[in-house]
C-alpha cells in the first residue's frame, strides 16, 4: 500500500480510537486528576490559553496519565480490546510512544519525512512521517512531541509544543528543574508536565496536524 495512504489511514484511525477512549474510559476524576498535574485546574474549572492546549491536554491525558498504574489505552484494550488488526496495530504503537524534545535536522519534502535529532536522548535520524510538518518546519526547529513507532513508520500522536532553536540549551535546563516539582514519580507526566509550563512561557504559537 502506498505510504501517504496507509498514513492517512493511520491518521483516520487514530481519531476515531482517541474519540473512543475519550467516552469510554476517562473518568471525571481521571480529567481532573490530569488538569490538576499540568497546573490547569481552577476550582472545577479547566484553564486554557488556547485550542492547542486542549489538544496537549488530551494527549497527555491519554497516554500519560495513570489510573491503577495503566493510562487509557491500556484500560480500553484490556476493557474494550481493539476492533480490527489496524486498530490493534495502533493501540500497540501508542503503548510504546514515547515524548522528547527534537531537533528539526533535516526535512525530505517529497517523503514527507523530516528527520529528528532527540535532544534528552541522543539519538538521531529518527524519521518521522507527517505531511504538514514536512512541509513548513524549518531545519533547526525544536519540538516537544510524541513519537509513535509503527512498523511502516513513525508518526505523532497530534499534538506538538514548537521552540526556536536558540531556546535549546535553556529548555534541556529548565525542564529539569520543573520536572522535580510535579507530584509524580513517572517520568513521563514529568517530562510533559514540564514541557506544557515551558509551552505557555516560552512557546511558539504554531499546531501542527
Amino acid at each position: 500500500m502506498n505510504t501517504i495512504k496507509l498514513y492517512r489511514q493511520y491518521r483516520e484511525v487514530g481519531t476515531e480510537l482517541a474519540h473512543k477512549i475519550t467516552e469510554s474510559c476517562l473518568s471525571p476524576e481521571t480529567i481532573t486528576g490530569a488538569a490538576k498535574l499540568l497546573g490547569i485546574l481552577r476550582g472545577n474549572q479547566i484553564t486554557l490559553e488556547s485550542e492547542e492546549e486542549g489538544t496537549a491536554v488530551m494527549d497527555f491525558t491519554i497516554h500519560d496519565y495513570q489510573a491503577d498504574g495503566r493510562n487509557a489505552i491500556a484500560i480500553y484494550r484490556d476493557e474494550i480490546g481493539p476492533k480490527d488488526p489496524q486498530e490493534e496495530d495502533l493501540i500497540a504503537a501508542q503503548l510504546s510512544s514515547y515524548t522528547s524534545l527534537f531537533k528539526v535536522t533535516e526535512t525530505l519534502r517529497r517523503e514527507n519525512v523530516i528527520l529528528l535529532k532527540d535532544l534528552l536522548n541522543d539519538r538521531e535520524n529518527i524519521r518521522l512521517t507527517d505531511i504538514s510538518m514536512s512541509k513548513t518546519a524549518p531545519t533547526g526547529l525544536l519540538l516537544f512531541t510524541r513519537v509513535v513507532p509503527l512498523e511502516e513508520f513513525n508518526i505523532t500522536s497530534g499534538s506538538s509544543f514548537a521552540f526556536l532553536e536558540d531556546q535549546e540549551i535553556h529548555l534541556i535546563k529548565k525542564q529539569k528543574s520543573l520536572a522535580k516539582k510535579v507530584k509524580s514519580d513517572v517520568e513521563a507526566i514529568q517530562r510533559f508536565v514540564a514541557f506544557f509550563k515551558l509551552n505557555r512561557s516560552r512557546g511558539m504559537n504554531v499546531a501542527y496536524r
